[in-house]
């Protein structure tokens, strides 16, 4: 007796002709497949519609079609997918005299990034940046309270809120308290302070300039 194994299904090498394979099968033109890459195919079950969304969960596209029938997909362009921020890492400084600078992206009320660059502080209890950024990140009298600061010069009037997220390096934080100081009290200097510094075990490398931001 001769047993013959069932015959395998043909897979398809690539997501463009795995795509193609798919119109071919259910009469549903695809456009756009000149902006589809050479990724490999992948696995896709369900309905028209679910193996459609599966096959470009990477890619912008659109679905026509009337009473649930699909008629058309029109793959438009790759999704823009940043890179997830790591919530540890080393990042290069900058010399200041003894000090360490670092440029980073501030997130306000507003949702515009902002870079700034801030001289790392492990005095500061909080971010500290000059009153004039106050408009310029979002922020407004519903989203502050004013308070008092006590500094080597004496006591100074603050104004304190919570940044959405503070970037360093590839490394982010998010809702982060930060304090408004009047610019003149500042004279352009600007804080990362501990609000930022306390979410990690980190360290300072003089030799190599270097901010190590470490899990706790």
């Amino acid at each position: 007796m001769l047993l013959f194994a069932p015959a395998a299904r043909v897979q398809a090498e690539t997501l463009r002709s795995q795509l193609e394979a798919l119109g071919k099968e259910t009469g549903v033109r695809i456009d756009g497949l000149d902006r589809v890459g050479d990724e490999p195919s992948i696995p896709a079950e369900g309905d028209v519609a679910q193996r459609v969304k599966s096959l470009l969960a990477d890619y912008n596209f659109m679905i026509v079609g009337q009473n649930g029938k699909i008629e058309r997909v029109t793959i438009t362009s790759v999704k823009d997918v940043a890179p997830k921020p790591k919530s540890s890492g080393v990042v290069k400084t900058q010399r200041i005299g003894i000090h360490h600078q670092v440029l980073a992206t501030l997130l306000g009320p507003n949702n515009i990034e902002i870079a700034s660059s801030l001289l790392v502080d492990t005095g500061a209890t909080t971010l500290v940046l000059p009153a004039s950024m106050l408009l310029q990140l979002g922020f407004s009298r519903e989203n502050l309270r004013e308070g008092i600061s006590q500094t080597a010069a004496g006591s100074i009037p603050v104004k304190t809120g919570i940044l959405h997220s503070v970037r360093v390096g590839d490394v982010s934080v998010e809702n982060v308290p930060v304090s408004f100081i009047s610019d003149q009290k500042l004279s352009g200097v600007r804080l990362l302070g501990m609000s930022f510094l306390n979410r990690f075990r980190f360290s300072l490398d003089d030799a190599n300039n270097e901010l190590q931001l470490m899990p706790k």
